[in-house]
């Protein structure tokens, strides 16, 4: 793992990441300086941006809402920060410096847990004269990080509901991590299956050339009598964006189960191994513009059940074992 990411703590679940601002937000405050009781609930805790907006500055107004052109980022890479200092200035704008945190899956353990990344970002926002205490600033506050009363399940997009509302299991340890779906008919069992193979054709586009880590995948398809197995036909490579700004992290191994339309699109993508900072979202995002010619039952176009293993690792690195 990089030098530059230092692990923080382990969480138990994915829904506590960080600490819910409602509870500090309405614990009893003492003092009239609002930069010392701000300190006092903020400094030293994680925090979840609300839209998970990347950037090094983010600027808010007395109304709680971005004034700098937004850029939503992935919740698992861009969403947690770690306050560091809270500072009031004499023109009322109110500054948070903070560390970005990211959320990384742990397969040794089967846990998620949240990294320091070595970015920084300021969070400034900018208060009214009559804003310029505890009551009124907390509800501003909360247009800006989440709290107890949102839940990350429902803020991020759906590939991610079975991680996130589920617990992340296996059948013993020879066996890979999979969230538990909630739905056997979209994301049906694989263990134990008769599975069909495909590799995806080569990406030769230009930033396959830049990449600075080493991807490798291939795609499973649920055999099932009188259907033939769909061909993967286009498949771009996912950029994997924090693996090539932070390269010495260690292999990765991530897992998508999507159904193949009867169209010969990617229908129903959702995470089955997770490995979060983003690679997750990058490579469903890829996902959606893959195109297969579609299995069939005789001549009639069917649906397939099909999963698409991605293993990230460094150059010179060793390939990955097959997963069975």
């Amino acid at each position: 793992m990089s030098n530059a990411i230092h692990d923080v703590r382990r969480s138990a679940t994915v829904a506590c990441v960080g600490v819910a601002l409602l509870v500090l937000l309405t614990a009893p405050a003492f003092g009239s300086d609002l930069e010392q009781q701000l300190s006092d609930l903020f400094v030293g805790r994680s925090f979840t941006l609300r839209n998970f907006y990347r950037g090094s500055h983010l600027h808010y107004g007395s109304d709680g809402q971005l004034l700098d052109k937004p850029e939503p980022g992935y919740w698992s890479r861009d969403g947690m920060i770690q306050i560091s200092s809270v500072k009031l200035s004499r023109d009322n704008e109110l500054t948070l410096e903070a560390k970005r945190v990211c959320v990384l899956f742990e397969p040794s353990q089967g846990e998620f847990s949240n990294v320091l990344t070595g970015d920084k970002v300021q969070v400034s926002v900018q208060l009214r004269t009559d804003q310029l205490n505890l009551q009124s600033a907390a509800p501003i506050l909360q247009r800006v990080l989440l709290s107890s009363r949102d839940r990350l399940a429902d803020l991020v997009p759906p590939y991610w509901s079975n991680c996130l509302r589920r617990k992340v299991d296996r059948i013993d340890k020879h066996s890979p991590w999979e969230c538990e779906s909630t739905d056997k008919q979209v994301v049906p069992d694989f263990q134990g299956r008769k599975l069909s193979w495909d590799v995806p054709p080569p990406d030769r586009s230009l930033h396959n050339g830049m990449q600075q880590y080493v991807l490798s995948h291939r795609i499973a398809y649920l055999t099932e009598d009188g259907i033939t197995n769909p061909t993967v036909t286009v498949a771009p490579d996912p950029v994997f964006q924090w693996e090539q700004r932070r390269t010495k992290l260690d292999s990765v191994t991530l897992v998508l189960a999507f159904t193949v339309g009867t169209d010969g699109r990617p229908h129903h993508v959702v995470i089955v191994t997770p490995a979060g900072m983003g690679l997750d979202d990058d490579a469903a995002e890829a996902l959606t513009k893959w195109e297969f010619i579609p299995g069939k039952r005789g001549a009639v176009p069917s649906t397939v059940h099909a999963r698409v293993i991605f293993d990230v690792g460094l150059p010179n690195s060793r390939p990955p074992l097959p997963l069975r």
